[in-house]
């Protein structure tokens, strides 16, 4: 026998294989789900890589504040010096303007806060005015902690509360302005670098 009659046999094999195959679907009734089964794997991983490539993902750094009683909320250890004590701030976001206070009292108060910051009108290109809330930051901090002054991590802490209607990118943005004093390339403010409180904790209110 030569080869091309060997090939001419094994293809009728072949297809006498399939047409059995076939038949016996036919007469079971159930079909062969495998290739469609390939073919919906092979879609779902192409969608999967699709979507991933135009996805950040990045960690923020934020904690929830530890539950006190009421009745210990403000108070302060005598034993340390103000500057030592913890501020408690806090930066209250609303539909109507960024509120810095403190639950301490050392920096405002929620009915007398530190910083009133309005928010701007529809159609600005920033709803607040971060540059005024960092400023206020930086003169508590360079207040309380002239440069060289060294500071507990818990004098580092602040409180951040968010309506829940306030957009995720304006969070990130008051986050940015509590944290440290931004470098800029054009009129660099010469407290660029200074840390502020980089310790955010996120709650949604105090009992």
């Amino acid at each position: 026998m030569d080869l091309a009659k060997a090939h001419a046999k094994a293809r009728m094999a072949m297809k006498r294989r399939e047409e059995e195959i076939e038949q016996d679907e036919l007469e079971s009734g159930e079909l062969n789900l495998v290739p469609y089964l390939d073919i919906a794997t092979n879609i779902l991983l192409f969608l999967l890589a699709s979507l991933s490539s135009g996805i950040l993902f990045g960690h923020i750094n934020t904690s929830l504040p530890d539950h006190a009683p009421a009745s210990s909320v403000g108070n302060n250890d005598p034993a340390k010096k103000p500057d030592e004590q913890p501020l408690q701030l806090v930066v209250s976001i609303t539909q109507s303007e960024l509120r810095l206070w403190s639950i301490s009292g050392l920096e405002g108060s929620l009915t007398e806060p530190k910083a009133r910051i309005a928010r701007r009108p529809d159609g600005a290109e920033t709803k607040y005015d971060y540059k005024q809330l960092n400023d206020a930051l930086i003169e508590i901090v360079t207040r309380r902690w002239p440069a060289g002054a060294e500071r507990e991590e818990v004098t580092k802490q602040l409180i951040m509360q968010a309506d829940p209607q306030i957009p995720y990118e304006i969070v990130i943005a008051v986050m940015d302005a509590t944290r440290a004093v931004p470098i800029a390339e054009v009129n660099p403010d010469p407290n660029a670098g200074l840390e502020l409180f980089p310790r955010v904790h996120f709650s949604m209110g105090f009992q």
